[in-house]
């Protein structure tokens, strides 16, 4: 956050950037302001009183750096206020300290005092913080801050000589894509704050409604307000964030963007941001009742003949909707026809919004449409779209901790959420679905072969596998396999991943997990069971014949099978990798090599005589079959056999009809590296810096029929305690009432 522009008393300051070295602007540098502050100006008094309510009207606590005392370090809720607090003190408002009870400037070299009387509290139904002091002369003002649509309801119709161009001001500072805070003050008598502070406290001592009824006592004190003027501040965008989005969308993941910011501003950082482009065709929704909103979705549709039921996407289109219409749009009446054309635009902006309506949005979402939802946000006011998604990300950096510990991911930077999707998640997709059937696939056809000797032996309960061959199966012989590629399997590298974003809609397509899927390996399960049980009989008849002449008995041929299905298992899986480590070919062989080795030891470990009777079914069966050529060409041929179709399927896939996958692993064994995909170029997105209401009408080629009204957003990142009488967070008046920066910090050993 940083504070570029101002507007004070109808004179704007901030217009002329200076950019550094790296072309980035310096922040707020205009002489101006300080010589119309003290050159005699006609607005003096109000620069003044602009500056000191920006030193005055915020929670932000001072501390001093211990090894620079004169170094002012601010601990600020939001980036926001940090970033107005430093900007008066870098124009001679300098927040210095502050008590329970009153703050303490420097300004313009004089110390100030003022004492707090009472903090009226910033949530987003109110939109505007305000605090009551009595300044150094001992008269008591209000100092209000807030978004422009509240401050100018309150505003003192009759005295308000710098409205209208303080409003101008703010279309300007909105095309640039900054965001606006507005500024007023009123002079309370001692009479108006006495009966005024009888009705608030009464009111904070309520047992029921206490919320309502102190927003009720605020709004009897924040009138008649007189407006000073407004701030811009710009919220610049991450490195790596028009990239990431760009990736984002490329691979399939639609992207909604909800924001309390102004409509002018959010379709800026759309633009900045790659979201949209000059090709697409912006709906621009800004309607005040519900019929008129239903009418305007269906004349939508009609225009750009979108068909309801329909999942396909426009790519030229884009809607707009901000938080006063969005009320009507997710009313019972109308919601399911706004999702539909939603659903059809290849970017959704909503502005404007409350924490309230990003949740409702993300929650329409969830119950009505088949799809995986992700809520990202970086402050609280995100608290509640982040835990009503599926998956929520937090983002931990200037806005705070409360959307990071909310979250189920927690990320330093928006970027990182491309390599967390495209990467890790593509990856983790893939492991789970290739372990979830492979593990159902391998003991399907440890069952299968049980059940295909039954019809042998008429179901007499007779087993064909030795009990404890049976309990090892999972736990020793091929427990290796499933863990290596839960944990080791890529299907390509991570940089293939991130060049080609593509790849990333095979999974979410569910073209490789769906019930289809799962049968056919069941079905492939079932059919190995049949070609190594009969192949097997055909082969050796019902006992396995030795060279001498003789036959070894019903153990032997039970061990014999269950060593082929142990085999044709690991191979499997061997064909089921695609990445191979070296912990993989140690997993996948030394589980086939455990398999030889556990016969071995147990068929030798013969119990009889003991309490724990154990290997005394198969007691030297290890030595009958290892001695028998017919057994060890039958595990060599049998599941080459079996898994002959395997092969050729994936063989002919690959090479005649193969995947995105397919294509980018054989460039990858070839050595080329994908080509990144072509960035949008700069000239094709639109810059709509300095444009006024009719330039960005006329770039944004509207098709609403109504006249689009203009709300200016605001500032404000500060968490929301609403009220709700459940949030275990300080309130901003106890904060400010908790700290005494003037008491020395006790210091450790």
């Amino acid at each position: 956050m940083e504070f570029l522009k101002a507007t004070i008393g109808g004179v704007t300051y901030g217009d002329v950037v200076e950019l550094d070295d790296d072309g980035d602007n310096v922040g707020f540098n205009d002489p101006t302001l300080l010589d119309n502050l003290t050159g005699g100006h006609p607005t003096a008094s109000i620069i003044r009183e602009w500056l000191t309510l920006l030193a005055v009207c915020h929670t932000v606590v001072p501390e001093r750096d211990e090894n620079d005392k004169e170094k002012i370090v601010y601990q600020a809720a939001s980036p926001d206020e940090a970033a107005l607090v430093y900007a008066v003190k870098m124009l001679g408002f300098s927040f210095n300290a502050r008590t329970p009870q009153k703050c303490f400037i420097n300004a313009l070299g004089k110390e100030e005092c003022y004492e707090i009387l009472n903090v009226l509290e910033f949530n987003s139904t109110r939109k505007r913080m305000s605090v009551i002091v009595r300044t150094p002369s001992g008269a008591i003002k209000l100092y209000c801050k807030g978004a422009d649509s509240v401050i100018y309801e309150r505003l003192n119709k009759a005295k308000q000589p710098f409205a209208k161009a303080t409003e101008e001001h703010l279309k300007g500072f909105a095309a640039d894509g900054l965001r606006t805070l507005c500024l007023a003050v009123a002079q309370l008598t001692e009479k108006q704050y006495s009966d005024w502070k009888a009705i608030y406290d009464e009111a904070a001592t309520a047992l029921v409604d206490r919320g309502a009824k102190i927003d009720d006592a605020c709004e009897l004190i924040e009138k008649d307000l007189f407006l000073l003027g407004a701030t811009a501040i710009e919220d610049k965008l991450q490195i790596g964030v028009p990239e990431c989005i760009r990736n984002l969308a490329n691979a399939g993941i639609k992207i909604w963007v909800l924001t309390g910011d102004k409509q002018e501003t959010a379709i800026n950082i759309g633009y900045a941001s790659k979201l949209l482009t000059n090709s697409m065709k912006l709906l621009i929704c800004n309607l005040d009742d519900e019929m008129e909103v239903k009418r305007w979705i269906q004349q939508t549709k009609e225009e750009n003949k979108l068909t309801d039921g329909k999942d396909d996407v426009h790519e030229n289109l884009a809607l707009i909707i901000d938080g006063n219409s969005l009320t009507y749009a997710l009313s019972d009446n109308v919601k399911d026809e706004w999702l539909e054309l939603a659903r059809q635009c290849k970017a959704v902006i909503c502005c404007r919004v409350s924490p309230k309506q990003k949740a409702d949005i993300v929650r329409l979402v969830k119950k009505s449409v088949n799809a995986i939802t992700l809520a990202i946000g970086d402050g609280a006011n995100d608290v509640g779209m982040i835990q009503e998604a599926h998956v929520g990300v937090g983002i931990s950096g200037e806005e705070g901790l409360q959307a990071a510990r909310a979250a189920d991911y927690a990320i330093a930077q928006f970027k990182f959420l491309e390599k967390l999707l495209l990467v890790h998640g593509s990856w983790s997709f893939r492991r789970v679905t290739k372990l979830v059937l492979y593990y159902f696939y391998k003991n399907f056809s440890l069952t299968m072969m049980e059940l295909l000797y039954a019809f042998s032996n008429g179901f007499s309960g007779q087993i064909l596998f030795e009990e404890w061959m049976i309990s090892g199966f999972n736990v020793i012989f091929t427990i290796a396999p499933p863990i290596l590629i839960g944990v080791f399997e890529q299907h390509v590298s991570a940089e293939s991943l991130l060049k080609v974003p593509e790849l990333y809609k095979l999974g979410a397509s569910g073209k490789l997990f769906s019930a289809k899927i799962f049968w056919m390996y069941m079905a492939t399960s079932l059919f190995h069971c049949i070609i190594l049980y009969y192949l097997t009989f055909a082969a050796f008849g019902t006992d396995v014949l030795h060279q001498n002449g003789q036959v070894s008995g019903h153990w032997v041929m039970g061990t014999a099978i269950f060593g082929m299905v142990v085999i044709t298992s690991i191979l499997k899986a061997a064909l089921m990798v695609k990445h191979w480590t070296i912990f993989t070919k140690i997993g996948i062989w030394g589980s086939m090599t455990l398999f030889f080795l556990f016969l071995l030891i147990y068929c030798n470990f013969d119990t009889r005589g003991h309490k724990a009777t154990m290997a005394h079914k198969v007691s030297g069966v290890d030595l009958q079959l290892y001695r028998s050529f017919a057994v060890w060409l039958s595990w060599l041929i049998f599941p080459c056999i079996a898994l002959f179709g395997d092969f050729s399927y994936v063989a002919f896939q690959s090479n005649f009809y193969p995947t995105l996958d397919d294509i980018v692993r054989k460039q990858e064994k070839k050595g080329t590296v994908m080509a990144q995909m072509p960035l949008i170029e700069e000239s094709d997105m639109k810059d709509t810096s300095g444009m006024g209401e009719s330039d960005l009408s006329s770039v944004q080629d509207t098709p609403s029929s109504s006249p689009m009204r203009r709300h200016m957003g605001y500032a404000f990142s500060q968490y929301d305690n609403n009220h709700d009488g459940g949030s275990k967070l300080p309130t901003q008046a106890e904060l400010i009432r908790k700290y005494d920066t003037n008491t020395p910090k006790p210091q450790g050993d």
